[in-house]
């Protein structure tokens, strides 16, 4: 009787074995279709991602990273990736290292120069990732290579410059006296780039007197009245004089309506009154 009890028991821890392996390989085939998930995933994530070990090699790689960069992502595993990139700054490395010690990091916008004198922009964020020990196992990398939109960025500006450039055009009367006609809104930007071309036009040409004509301005508030006030105070200390022309009586009313101090600034009915009184001043005359 104890034989053939010993032996059900043998049978019970045998069966208990097989479930043990059976349940075992179950995990290990759930786990691997995880991690096969999770690298299809990787690898085909529209961002542009790569996870590195400790000492910097790949584990793995978006085809995006490899597209933006120029490489093959499949070729980048097992490598390091100072080789591949020998012209990594030094204060890359060290925001690596930083990350590798527990640091997360990150940057909208930064200049990557290369080693054939051309500069790639990029925003990017790198931060650790942890084994299940709790360890750090290396870092991982989300980057987007944004130089065309950098470059269109820095294109709009410019063009956006030029514009506001043609919106305020100064023209030469003479050698001494500079005309700034004014047509549209005139708002803070739009004003400070006239005060900046302005000073500049009377500092090159030495003019003694700015004619800024309000004429096409439909509508002066206290921020273009401040800013016209700014213009003559500025144009003042270069030892020329500002002559306002154009107000309408609207505008006039919504000026002293607004209780604005325009002392300082010359005014005159319209442009033609302006040249006259620059004539003037040029001639030795008062106003």
């Amino acid at each position: 009787m104890e034989l053939v009890a010993e032996n059900q028991r043998l049978r019970q821890r045998i069966q208990e074995l097989e479930q043990a392996e059976e349940e075992r390989d179950r995990l290990r085939e759930a786990l691997r279709r995880s991690e096969e998930h999770v690298r299809l995933f990787i690898t085909y994530t529209p961002a542009t991602f790569a996870m590195f070990d400790r000492d910097m090699r790949y584990v793995m790689a978006s085809q995006r990273y490899g597209a933006d960069f120029g490489l093959d992502a499949r070729e980048l595993i097992g490598r390091n990736h100072y080789e591949v990139f020998p012209d990594v700054p030094e204060h890359w490395k060290a925001v690596h290292q930083r990350c590798l010690a527990g640091a997360s990091e990150g940057n909208d916008e930064e200049p990557f120069p290369r080693a054939d004198g051309s500069v790639e922009w990029g925003s990017w964020k790198i931060f650790p990732w942890y084994t299940p020990n709790g360890e750090i196992g290396g870092i991982m990398l989300f980057a987007e290579v944004i130089t065309e939109r950098k470059r269109l960025e820095d294109t709009l500006r410019s063009q956006a410059k030029t514009l506001l450039e043609l919106s305020a055009p100064i023209v030469p009367l003479s050698q001494d006296v500079l005309v700034l006609p004014l047509v549209g809104a005139l708002d803070a930007s739009r004003a400070q780039q006239m005060m900046e071309n302005l000073l500049a036009k009377v500092v090159e040409r030495q003019a003694r007197v700015a004619i800024v004509d309000v004429t096409g301005v439909p509508h002066i508030d206290t921020t273009s009245a401040s800013a016209l006030l700014q213009v003559a105070r500025a144009v003042r200390l270069l030892g020329a004089r500002v002559v306002l022309t154009g107000i309408r009586p609207e505008v006039a009313q919504a000026i002293v309506g607004l209780d604005i101090d325009m002392a300082g600034i010359v005014t005159r009915r319209d442009l033609q009154s302006g040249i006259a009184f620059a004539t003037t001043v040029n001639l030795g005359g008062a106003a």
